[in-house]
């Protein structure tokens, strides 16, 4: 063989040759490990714990107090789960604590009596099926969010790492096993079981938790968070191939090894061969028919139900049949985001916290009690955390991640979250673990889960964040005359597209581009949902304001350039927009208080603040009237604002043929000034006959509505402010209020040479 071949093939065969080496090293430790673990002798088996709180003496209806119980759970969960996401945190931690909460660990102890009626012993069963019903489903859609792509676009190396964030755990996991089994286990249990999923519990990490993270942060797509997707989705599908590895040898002491090692063959075989192609075609169906119809829907159903009944009979857990059937079916196609659209908000807020419920009620924290059961606790919230970090740090650093970068995978590889619950639920079903190991592992996903958000955050600290860069002015490619650029007019809600649409087509001039209206859709909050289909664009927004105004100027025979996007952050994402050189306009709709009369609440008052950096000018619509613009009237004082208003009424006007009457608003003397005189000179060439010119005889929102009986009433900010008006002026249907913020920077001219462009700048 040649020199250079040789060379190529080695290069090529080291990748696989060490990651071998790690398997079989691994595999070699674990069964050291076994061989000492097997010698151990644990206690005898303890009687099972009471579910929930102390039984109910008597008859009870069930129903009443299911219905009851989620009633509490789901407002508990709820509140707690905002509390959470207000402090930056996860809300799952929030949803699981308070499931604990309402369990004896709490609720149990300081109200015995509420907790007995509110959770009785008996309605456990019933939130148990609930409990599992959710589980399913969420498996399900956690399958379905989980992108395989991410596993086929990266190289070997990186497979490698997230490989090595399951092995260091798992393997510190058997080891921790050897201290554990004689304390915490129990003779009827093998110790090659109870270390095989102490291993597995310590080597989870939640996809759809760790996914959210980087795309709230914005750094999904460095190259720290490509690894971080790839290894997290990587972990999915092992930890979860490993816990049904787990949960069939525990079974098959009854089943038979080799009866669940067939059945388990012959599943994998039928998914693979068999009801993948149908999913592949079943999107190809839905992609004809544009919508999710109710036959595909029973289809889908009843394909993940015999899923789930398959491996639940074969003995590895109905939740992994159903995370099987979500992973096949295409990941981006529309069947998987409408599914998750109708599925989402049901599993999230009605069926998760009847397991929350459930696992709280199975949580005794007072069982981690006396000094020795804390340290316990601790050594395991160590191993946990050290075994994911550390895997993942050296891994990392090995394949070239700077020590920042590498620090911050590991962080982001600790998340556990409900998919450690999951698991840990179906260790204490299978009476693998105790409740007092239970109860500690739960303590460990809730640390591990929490310290995620504020560790990272302090190893990211000063890093450079993946924004775009501020607005500079210098930079700014040569600005066309502002009549020859577009408005661009962004919407969200289809409630007030048509007063938006209206005033955007009327100041659009007669040689200008069409009104650009920018739909902004917001990500899908965390749930099950990673944001990743949606910061990317590969499935794009549905628009209800969008289809309002396609459906307004199409009615009109008018024309716009109209967009959709996702948007975590509105106001940032429509003054990006407005830094574009062919904008002069945006138009925005006023701020909806359900209390209070402030129009420049929430996203409008930030994009005010932040277009004074920008050359353009903003127009808020406070009040909107079905009449059509017969009149228009411009409130205007000496300032960038009124000049504005004048532009824009001047641009109305103009297009809709229509009178205009300009009211100056006096300075503090009561004289008109100078420079507004000026003004109306310059605005007579335009409209010639159709103006009027009057003097606003009173600085007040009263003598406002005199004066400007009906039509387009047009003011600056800086005169809005000055006679405090606010949007009760305006409660007939007689005027259409727009206020407006002229710009602050001096425009460009296009005359002028490059060199002193810049020096203006």
């Amino acid at each position: 063989m040649p020199e250079a071949a040789r060379k190529k093939l080695m290069k090529t065969a080291q990748p696989w040759i060490a990651y071998g080496a790690m398997i079989l090293a691994v595999i070699a430790a674990y069964e050291w490990i076994r061989s000492f673990g097997d010698r151990l002798v644990a206690p005898p088996p303890r009687t099972a714990e009471l579910f929930g709180s102390a039984a109910v003496h008597g008859e009870i209806n069930e129903l009443l107090h299911v219905l009851l119980a989620l009633v509490l759970v789901i407002a508990t969960a709820r509140a707690l789960g905002t509390l959470f996401r207000l402090i930056h945190q996860p809300a799952v931690v929030g949803e699981i604590i308070a499931g604990i909460l309402l369990g004896p660990s709490l609720l149990g102890r300081v109200a015995p009596t509420a907790s007995a009626y509110l959770l009785p012993h008996a309605i456990g069963p019933y939130l148990n099926i609930l409990a599992q019903i959710g589980v399913i489903l969420y498996m399900f859609l956690v399958g379905l969010e989980l992108d395989p792509a991410l596993m086929r676009k990266r190289g070997h190396s990186t497979i490698a790492i997230s490989h090595a964030s399951i092995l260091a755990p798992f393997l510190l996991g058997g080891i921790l096993a050897l201290f554990l089994y004689p304390r915490l286990s129990s003779s009827d249990v093998p110790f090659t079981v109870f270390s095989l999923f102490v291993g597995v519990s310590m080597s989870v990490t939640a996809f759809p938790v760790l996914a959210r993270i980087l795309t709230d942060r914005n750094i999904h797509r460095s190259r720290m968070g490509a690894i971080a997707l790839t290894c997290a989705a990587a972990d999915d599908v092992t930890a979860w191939c490993l816990l049904a590895f787990v949960v069939g040898v525990a079974e098959s002491r009854t089943t038979g090894a080799l009866s669940t090692f067939v059945l388990a063959l012959s599943y994998i075989a039928i998914m693979a061969f068999v009801v993948r192609p149908a999913m592949a075609r079943m999107s190809l169906v839905y992609g004809n028919r544009g919508r999710l119809t109710q036959g595909v829907m029973a289809t889908i159903f009843v394909t993940l139900l015999l899923s789930s009944f398959a491996t639940e009979f074969i003995g590895i857990h109905a939740v992994f049949g159903a995370f099987a059937l979500g992973a096949i079916i295409p990941h981006d196609s529309g069947l998987a985001r409408d599914l998750t659209d109708r599925l989402e908000d049901v599993v999230i807020v009605l069926l998760l916290p009847a397991f929350f419920a459930f696992t709280g009620l199975r949580t005794q924290i007072g069982l981690v009690s006396g000094f020795e059961a804390g340290m316990i606790c601790v050594l395991i919230t160590l191993v946990a955390s050290f075994g994911k970090f550390g895997g993942s740090l050296v891994a990392a650093r090995l394949t070239g991640l700077g020590w920042r970068d590498s620090s911050a995978l590991g962080v982001l590889m600790n998340t556990r979250g409900l998919m450690e619950l999951i698991v840990l639920n179906i260790g204490l079903e299978l009476r693998v673990i105790s409740p007092e190991l239970f109860a500690m592992l739960v303590l460990m996903a809730l640390v591990t889960t929490f310290a995620t958000t504020p560790v990272l955050h302090l190893i990211m600290r000063g890093a450079r964040e993946d924004e775009e860069p501020a607005f500079q002015q210098a930079a700014r490619p040569a600005l066309v005359g502002a009549e020859r650029r577009a408005v661009l007019v962004p919407v969200s809600n289809p409630e007030g597209v048509p007063d938006l649409v209206e005033l955007a087509l009327a100041a659009t001039a007669h040689d200008a581009p069409p009104p650009r209206v920018l739909a902004l859709v917001r990500i899908p909050p965390g749930g099950v949902r990673s944001g990743l289909r949606e910061v990317e664009q590969r499935v794009p927004p549905r628009s209800p304001a969008l289809s309002a105004a396609l459906d307004l100027v199409w009615a009109k025979g008018a024309v716009i350039t109209p967009q959709a996007v996702w948007t975590a952050d509105p106001a940032a994402d429509i003054i990006k927009a407005a830094s574009e050189p062919t904008i002069s306009w945006v138009l925005l709709g006023s701020h909806r208080s359900a209390f209070g009369s402030d129009f420049k609440g929430g996203v409008v008052r930030e994009v005010l603040d932040r277009a004074l950096k920008l050359p353009v000018h903003v127009a808020i619509v406070v009040h909107g009237s079905d009449r059509p613009y017969e009149r228009v009237f411009a409130v205007i004082d000496n300032s960038p604002s009124g000049r504005a208003v004048l532009e824009l009424a001047i641009r109305v006007a103009d297009r809709r043929r229509c009178s205009l009457h300009v009211l100056l608003a006096p300075d503090r003397s009561g004289e008109a000034e100078p420079q507004l005189l000026e003004m109306i000179r310059e605005a007579a060439r335009g409209v010639a006959r159709r103006l009027h010119v009057d003097v606003l005889s009173e600085i007040s929102a009263e003598q406002l509505v005199r004066q400007a009986p009906s039509g387009l009433v047009i003011v600056g900010s800086r005169l809005a402010d000055r006679i405090d008006l606010a949007p009760e002026a305006f409660t007939d249907d007689q005027r259409t209020l727009v206020v407006v913020q002229g710009r602050l920077v001096e425009e460009l001219k296009t005359a002028a040479p490059e060199p002193e462009r810049q020096a203006q700048s």
